[in-house]
């Protein structure tokens, strides 16, 4: 249990540092810089692993009121 909770923990960290790095590249594409493409081309993926973990680790610490 301790193994899935930290997963989701890092999926949820993974996914936050994903989402300021699409947030960062819509900036720079808005001012015509250029900037990789890295976070536009894996959007969908990025949000995808933020909506796991944040899921994930919602339920567990749901859990964990509920055995308390």
């Amino acid at each position: 249990m301790k193994f899935i909770e930290k997963l989701f923990n890092w999926m949820l960290v993974v996914g936050l540092l994903m989402l300021v790095g699409r947030v960062v590249t819509a900036v720079f594409l808005f001012m015509d810089k250029p900037f990789t493409t890295f976070f536009k081309d894996y959007s969908i993926i990025s949000f995808v692993i933020l909506i796991v973990g944040a899921i994930g680790s919602e339920m567990i610490k749901d859990n964990k009121r509920k055995r308390v």
